[in-house]
């Protein structure tokens, strides 16, 4: 391990030590050991680090590399390259916020005039890649292998919403955000994520990251150097700037496009004209955090993007982000020159603007260039990519391949509400929003049983198994405790469902962190009047007594039992022939179970049955030909339950999950 940036860190603590001798400081007992009571546990900071770092570099092998991909270390390839996904176990890192805490137990995150995430001894409250590191064994414990962070670049400061501004306000794509190095070990944010990627390596885990190529902060650094990368209006207009509205005919033809059918309309003149020609850069000054350029048609400024679908979703700009112009058209007072924010250049690409000679090339091989950046200098195992359905095909397709010329088995994963076979033609291996759209209000609509009855089907690549993310409501607030477990015993032995845990889930926190999706009108008022997560100082409540860890931690182990062997893991994640959906005999529609087996060896397999009903408890009968007249034991609770002549009674408790192990004849 010549160069290792976590031995660099160790050093740099060992340089502290001496320097400052000691903090007092306090962390969530569960970082310890996951099986601890809950509650803030006191210990000296360097010494702690310095011991967890130490452990973490003696499981390393000195000839291996750890900067580098899991693929490349373990010499590695996955179906199309990347298609480890299907036998991940994620663990959701929002860096600020998962590993902020209390440190000098005051009540604040933060308390300093100076710099409001550090409490008054100069300790970062809010969360740092150092705290990250504190987190692998905990993550490790609860039987995870993947770690997946929210974007971690630098934000932007004009129109920042809260008193940190959104992690997807992104001022440069190429450059860490500062605020998450920890002052414990200085300023270095590179040596520190270098570090925390090494220690996960190191302990088995993958490491993806989200990123954002088809927007930036509204004082992004290419502003100034590369404006025409941008859209401009003029600086009176900006008060009152929205995105466009179209007639209802042509509204009508507009919502086809997507289906290949539809008419592409422009917006309206007067909308069109709000935008001018890009400024040159010798124009563009800096007032307060704001670019502003001084030209013939006055001064221009950066507009805020909107939500690009569907069209009549009229809405007021965003305060902090925009949309980037992806393609360079002839400019043109008189005629449609796509010189606007629309559907029709942001997000649907009228054929006209789309084509190849358009194409804005300094601005796409710089986007191409991000990911290799964290590849080649990090070593990051695969990505996240934020609307990536939205960015031109010719542009996704470089990104992809870019980032596959430099390793094969680099993973990319998307935002997509449904599991799409285009998707995965594009190289994609994994998706994110199918389940927890899908279940968003599973215990009134019966949505956990759709998800169920899909999985059963011939899906062309996996989906995150995964009852909420960081766009929506905490799946715990939806219906408590027992549909927090029954979602994820489900998500755990579905055919195609990568167990995903968004951080906060597993200690039952309540707090969305934003409100993205599936809120409520009344919901979205009350907590946008709190300071929400993805903007303000925050964090869990890790002290919290009552968690799901230890279900979580069980969950996990049986379903490596289920797998048994690498081998084994191969041949059923995402087989859609070792799952069958069983039938009930009950009252009503409640409850549900289905099987998992090796369809070579389908006398031995798993049932699993769930109660969706969170208010009564349900008598069922389910009969299973082969099982005759045995006791088998749940793997849960120890319980014993009578077979007889194939058929079982089972009295299910309201919103609860069982899973047994069969062997038949």
């Amino acid at each position: 391990m010549e160069n290792s940036a976590l031995k660099s860190l160790l050093k740099k603590l060992k340089e502290e030590k001496k320097i400052h001798k000691s903090i007092d400081y306090y962390i969530p007992s569960l970082w310890i050991d996951s099986n601890s009571k809950p509650n803030p546990t006191k210990v000296e900071a360097y010494s702690f680090y310095e011991n967890l770092i130490e452990d973490i570099l003696g499981k390393s092998d000195d000839g291996i590399n750890y900067a580098q991909s899991i693929s490349k270390i373990q010499n590695q390839h996955h179906g199309i390259g990347g298609d480890w996904t299907y036998k991940s176990v994620i663990y959701n890192l929002f860096p600020r916020l998962t590993t902020a805490y209390d440190h000098d137990h005051d009540g604040f995150i933060g308390s300093s005039d100076i710099d409001l995430s550090l409490n008054e001894n100069g300790v970062r409250e809010t969360g740092t890649f150092l705290k990250c590191i504190a987190m692998l064994p905990y993550i490790k414990s609860l039987g995870c292998n993947t770690i997946y962070f929210l974007p971690i670049t630098s934000i932007g400061k004009d129109g920042n919403k809260g008193d940190l501004g959104s992690p997807y306000a992104i001022r440069n794509p190429y450059e860490l955000d500062q605020s998450l190095a920890d002052p414990i070990v200085g300023k270095d944010v590179v040596l520190q994520f270098k570090a925390f990627v090494e220690a996960a390596h190191i302990m088995g885990f993958r490491v993806m990251l989200e990123f954002v190529l088809r927007t930036s902060a509204l004082d992004g650094d290419w502003i100034k150097t590369n404006p025409e990368w941008f859209y401009w209006i003029k600086q009176g207009e900006v008060s009152t700037f929205k995105s466009p509205e179209f007639s209802e005919d042509d509204l009508e033809e507009i919502k086809l496009v997507p289906e290949g059918k539809g008419v592409y309309h422009a917006p309206n003149k007067t909308y069109r004209n709000i935008f001018s020609k890009p400024p040159s850069p010798e124009q563009i000054k800096k007032e307060g955090n704001k670019y502003v350029a001084e030209t013939e048609d006055g001064k221009l400024v950066i507009p805020g993007a909107f939500a690009d679908w569907p069209p009549d979703d009229i809405q007021p700009a965003w305060s902090d982000v925009t949309y980037l112009r992806m393609y360079d058209f002839p400019y043109s007072d008189s005629e449609n020159d796509f010189n606007y924010m629309a559907y029709n250049t942001i997000r649907y690409y009228d054929p006209v603007l789309s084509h190849p000679k358009n194409v804005n090339r300094p601005l796409w091989d710089k986007l191409v260039g991000v990911i290799p950046h964290y590849q080649e200098t990090f070593g990051i195992d695969g990505v996240m990519m934020d609307m990536g359905h939205a960015l031109p095909k010719p542009l996704m397709t470089e990104v992809i391949d870019k980032a596959r010329s430099i390793d094969p088995d680099f993973a990319f994963c998307e935002e997509n509400f449904d599991i799409d076979p285009n998707s995965r033609m594009a190289g994609f291996n994994a998706t994110l929003g199918f389940e927890w759209r899908v279940t968003g209000n599973a215990y009134v609509n019966g949505g956990i049983k759709d998800v169920i009855y899909k999985s059963g089907e011939k899906l062309p690549l996996p989906f995150f198994g995964t009852s909420e993310t960081h766009n929506t409501p905490r799946t715990v607030k939806r219906g408590g405790v027992q549909h927090s477990k029954l979602c994820w015993m489900v998500s755990c032995f579905m055919p195609s469902s990568i167990p995903f845990i968004h951080s906060g889930f597993e200690i039952l926190e309540r707090k969305p962190v934003n409100t993205g999706l599936n809120f409520t009108e009344e919901e979205t008022e009350k907590y946008g009047k709190k300071n929400l997560a993805l903007f303000y100082r925050s964090s869990y409540d890790w002290d919290n007594t009552t968690n799901i860890v230890p279900y979580i931690q069980k969950v996990l182990e049986i379903r490596e039992q289920f797998f048994k062997t690498e081998e084994m893991k191969n041949h059923l994640v995402g087989n859609e022939l070792s799952f069958r959906v069983v039938d009930i005999q009950q009252e009503g529609e409640d409850v549900i179970a289905f099987e998992r087996f090796d369809p070579w060896h389908q006398n031995q397999t798993y049932l699993i049955v769930s109660n969706t009903n969170y208010q009564i408890a349900q008598t069922i009968k389910i009969k299973l030909e082969g099982m005759g007249n045995k006791k088998v034991k749940e793997l849960i609770t120890d319980e014993r339950y009578q077979f007889n002549s194939d058929e079982v009674h089972i009295i299910i408790k309201k919103g609860d999950s069982l899973i047994f192990k069969l062997e038949k004849y």
